[in-house]
């Protein structure tokens, strides 16, 4: 047998779709986790793989027209959230004493990634309902969008980072409480660090946006963890084709 890469044109039910988005808000604050702790240099390149898919889909999340879109509409194909998915996975699994086996590798700790996720799901209803909030997401999309052109696409560029991180700052910044961010202390003292950290939470919050366009909620997610667990280990399959 032949495994061949997962094909983006295979149609993702409704209950995935969902579930995918929402594994790129916990894939944002992975990132998020794996940033505070030692470094920008800590997360590796496969760190930086999953980070730029994040920043290409938070670059086109607008608001309010993403309600027909299909999750994978933003990336190129479903391995560019695998790390949500793992993330997700051992979040919702670690409360169970006996967990069906997964296809996805278990990760050290999500503790802290699923506080931070947690945190954005609530910032972000607070955040799209401010009409100031969302036209300075939606000038700052534009103006990053042109800024591209000037640094050959290279969506890792500190400018482009810095700006993402100032559209954090100027958006769910404003909001109490904030996201506390545990990490390095040293670390936090240099700006880069920083903004990678605000960047990420950036790319989160436009997922956490898309997730609630595609009918995700709070509650449902909360009395809906077996439903979602199965939808998880479905896409993990669907990740390659056995033929």
């Amino acid at each position: 047998m032949t495994e061949l890469p997962f094909q983006p044109a295979t149609t993702l039910n409704t209950r995935q779709n969902r579930a995918l988005a929402l594994a790129g808000v916990f894939q944002a604050t992975q990132l998020t986790h794996m940033t505070a702790l030692t470094g920008q240099q800590s997360i590796g390149e496969s760190g930086n793989f999953y980070f730029e898919q994040l920043i290409r889909a938070s670059l086109n999340i607008r608001p309010g027209s993403n309600q027909n879109a299909q999750t994978l509409d933003f990336f190129n194909q479903l391995a560019d959230i695998s790390l949500g998915l793992k993330t997700l996975e051992s979040t919702i699994i670690q409360p169970f004493n006996t967990s069906p086996k997964s296809r996805i590798p278990k990760l050290s700790s999500t503790k802290l990634p699923m506080s931070y996720a947690m945190a954005l799901l609530q910032l972000e209803k607070k955040v799209y309902s401010n009409p100031k909030f969302v036209e300075i997401i939606e000038q700052s999309q534009q103006k990053i969008l042109r800024q591209l052109s000037f640094f050959d696409n290279n969506y890792l560029h500190p400018s482009i980072i810095a700006n993402l991180a100032q559209t954090y700052v100027d958006t769910a910044g404003q909001i109490n409480p904030r996201i506390m961010v545990r990490g390095n202390a040293e670390a936090f003292k240099d700006a880069g660090h920083t903004n990678r950290i605000r960047a990420s939470l950036f790319t989160g919050l436009q997922m956490a946006h898309l997730w609630r366009q595609l009918g995700g909620s709070s509650w449902g997610m909360v009395f809906g963890k077996r439903k979602l667990l199965q939808d998880i280990q479905n896409l993990a399959r669907l990740q390659f084709q056995v033929v």
